[in-house]
């Protein structure tokens, strides 16, 4: 286990980047809140706040390797869960108008296809197994308000939920939050 550096840690998205982040430094605190304004779903489904979500995605080297890394299994549970592998360079014919088609030969390593809620989904799983880490879906952040205004120590965070509660993490709970926004 890693040294902690604070008590709590907020990450603002559970997008991609979002719950990456929350893997990177789940280790360094004792409690990681991720924010998401849209509903988390159980399944691999679209949200309505992603962009391109319908679109099918790729997963190529160095993506995968950054993953695994972070989540350990990562690429046998994205597999499992319907991810498509494919050899980089042997399986994908690429074609320009104009051109002929590029000539096909094996890079090396295998790239994987899916949508983005498979992705997402599959790596929303991996952080619910961390016992420091919470999901808030449905609430907006409105307002960080920091101590002196240079990224510094966050003294509340507001936030809004769909029934349009407005909620404060004060200053008065003692936590520290480096803020990580996505």
């Amino acid at each position: 286990m890693a040294a902690l550096i604070g008590k709590q840690a907020i990450v603002i998205g559970a997008g991609l980047g979002g719950l990456a982040a929350a893997g990177a430094i789940s280790d360094y605190f004792e409690r990681v809140i991720v924010f998401e304004r849209d509903p988390l779903p159980s399944i691999a489904q679209t949200r309505p706040g992603t962009p391109q979500s319908p679109h099918t995605h790729a997963l190529l080297g160095g993506g995968k390797l950054a993953l695994e890394s972070l989540f350990p299994g990562f690429t046998m549970a994205l597999t499992k869960a319907g991810a498509v592998s494919y050899r980089a360079g042997l399986d994908l014919l690429a074609e320009l108008p104009g051109f002929d088609p590029f000539p096909q030969r094996d890079v090396g390593w295998d790239a994987y296809s899916m949508s983005r809620p498979l992705i997402e989904y599959v790596v929303r799983q991996q952080l619910e197994r961390r016992r420091n880490i919470e999901f808030r879906d449905r609430c907006r952040v409105e307002e960080i308000v920091m101590t002196d205004g240079t990224g510094g120590s966050v003294d509340a965070v507001h936030w809004r939920t769909a029934a349009v509660l407005v909620k404060s993490w004060p200053r008065t709970s003692s936590l520290t939050a480096p803020v990580v926004a996505l």
